[in-house]
Formats: C-alpha cells, structure tokens, sequence
C-alpha cells in the first residue's frame, strides 16, 4: 500500500477518472527522449543500496522510479533489482541483513513468503498475509504492506471514491489481499472475490468477513454474469494475467457499467489485455504504474526518512500524478 509520499498520501481523492495505461514511450520523438535521459547515479563506496526482489523482475519499473526520486533529492543510495529463486528467497533476505542494504520491496512470487522471514510486520501484514516492502527499524527486519494504500491512492488521484461502491477482484493472491483489505479499510459497500480455484478466493473472503460482512467469493465464471456485472462500479485485476502478453480471460465487459473504472495491477510497455478490452467499450482504466508510483513512495519514506518526491517518480515511469 503506497501512497504519495508516507502517510498523507491515502487520500488525494479528486479529478476525473479518464482512460490510463498509455505507453511510457509510445509517441515520444528522438529529441524528447533525448530531454528525458538524466546523467547516471555516481555509485561510491558509501552508497546505500536499496533493492527489489521478484520473478519475473526484469520488466521492474521501481529502479527507474526510486533512482530519480534520490537522484531529485540528492540522496545517496542506488536501487537495484534481483532475482532469487525460490528455493534461495530465505537466503536472499538474510543477506540483506549480512550485506547492510537498507531495505528490499518484494513482488511476486515471494509477498507471502516474505512475511515468514521478518523479525516481526506491521498489523496490515497480519492482516494480509502479504508483504511487499521489508526495512530495518532498530536492527530489526520489519515487513510491512503499501499496496492497499498505493492502490486506494492510485483510485483517489483518479477521482474515484471508494466508499459505498461495488466492487470485483479478480485473482486471490498477495496483490488481491491487498486490494481487498484497501477496499474494507475505505469503506466498499460490497465486494466480491473471483479466483479460477473458488477455494482460494473463499479463503480470502473468509479472512476478511469479520472486518466487513460484505466480502464474498465465487469463481471465474462470474466474468459472464451479466446481471452480477451490471451492478459492478469497479472491477480489479489482481492476476499476473497480461505479464506474458496472453489474452486475458473470458469476460463480458460490455455487461458493466459505462462508468465503471478497470483497474489491472500489473503493467506493461503497452496496455494490458484487460485493460484494452475495458479500453475498446471507452470504460476508464487505471493501470498498474499509477499503484506502483503511491506504494513506492510509501516504501521510499520507510527507507530513507525523507517524503518522496511523487511527481519525478512518475515522470521517469511515463505518467503523470493527478492531483
């Protein structure tokens, strides 16, 4: 959950939500990527590291992202990614702690197996089962969460309230824990969690009841329920569906709301297929940097101390922070 910048960032919630999920680079000429490259990080022998662990992570914009905010600010710290296996994940994190980096965001496949290797995470880890951002507090290794406040955030900038609404999350892993915990926490009148393994989403649902009577779960099939959809005002893609540029799953999109906001966690150079789908019947969209940019700037508080600066962080992953 990554907000603007720390804490104040959980709620800018004005402006008109219109179409995201443009390229980064589409359209731009060779004179205006050429205004866009920045000298290179000076890298010392006191530089702090900070890193990404994830599978796949070469497609990462968080090191793009972060070495501007620091580059901004004149911080001395580089980011960098990695891609441990699973089998040497637990070996990943503890050499952090051997190695003296500051910090380390976690993305998939590892959120939920980032919470086993903490001294100790934060109430909303606890909640979620999931973390994504890991740093030291006292020499201890503390997990926390930012993607619920990162996604709430994204949604606010975008104009979308989430109080009293329906909602759809599609998938049931780490990122739609988030997402749902996010939704509870701001007050969603109804939410209902599809997964392709109805048990996994029923489990989810059932974490979540005690804190909003409101949480449902069903299965995939859902996505060709025109009278369920129709009462839907925002649908989640909480998959990895459209990381490896595969079609997105059956779903009638054209049953929702004209109103209703899609919004695909993940992201890509293009858009996403889900969110072309949402894109060719003029749905709004927001895709997955505008999450990446508020939970980054959370987790950039937690590792330097310092309020992030949210517009350069998103300029250098090829959006624009509505506000």
């Amino acid at each position: 959950m990554e907000p603007t910048g720390g804490g104040d960032d959980r709620s800018p919630m004005q402006a008109n939500a219109t179409p995201a999920g443009e390229s980064a680079r589409g359209g731009d000429k060779p004179a205006e990527r050429k205004k866009r490259l920045v000298k290179p990080h000076r890298i010392e022998g006191h530089t702090r590291v900070v890193c990404v662990f994830g599978d796949p992570v070469e497609h990462s914009l968080s090191p793009r992202m972060h070495n501007a905010a620091y580059r901004e600010l004149g911080l001395d710290y580089v980011y960098v990614a990695f891609k441990p296996t699973v089998r040497r994940f637990s070996d990943a994190v503890q050499a952090i702690r051997a190695l003296g980096i500051v910090g380390a965001n976690v993305t998939v496949p590892y959120k939920q197996a980032a919470v086993t290797v903490c001294d100790r995470v934060t109430d909303t880890v606890s909640v979620v089962g999931a973390a994504n951002t890991l740093y030291f507090d006292r020499g201890k290794l503390v997990g926390e969460n930012t993607d619920g406040l990162g996604f709430a955030s994204a949604l606010g900038a975008h104009g979308f309230r989430i109080r009293g609404k329906r909602a759809l999350v599609i998938g049931a892993g780490g990122a739609a824990r988030a997402v749902v915990w996010a939704l509870t926490e701001y007050g969603a009148a109804d939410i209902v969690i599809a997964n392709r393994t109805a048990s996994k989403a029923k489990q989810i649902a059932k974490m979540f009841r005690s804190h909003m009577p409101g949480v449902h779960h069903t299965d995939l099939e859902v996505l060709d329920d025109f009278d369920f959809l129709e009462t839907r005002q925002l649908v989640v893609n909480a998959t990895s569906v459209g990381l490896n540029g595969k079609d997105f799953l059956d779903y009638s999109v054209e049953a929702t709301p004209e109103d209703c906001v899609h919004f695909d966690l993940v992201y890509a150079e293009e858009p996403t297929p889900f969110l072309r789908m949402a894109q060719a019947l003029k749905r709004p969209t927001i895709d997955g940097r505008h999450m990446l940019v508020h939970q980054g700037a959370a987790a950039f508080k937690l590792f330097t101390g310092r309020r992030a600066p949210v517009d350069v962080m998103a300029k250098a992953i090829g959006i624009k922070i509505r506000t």
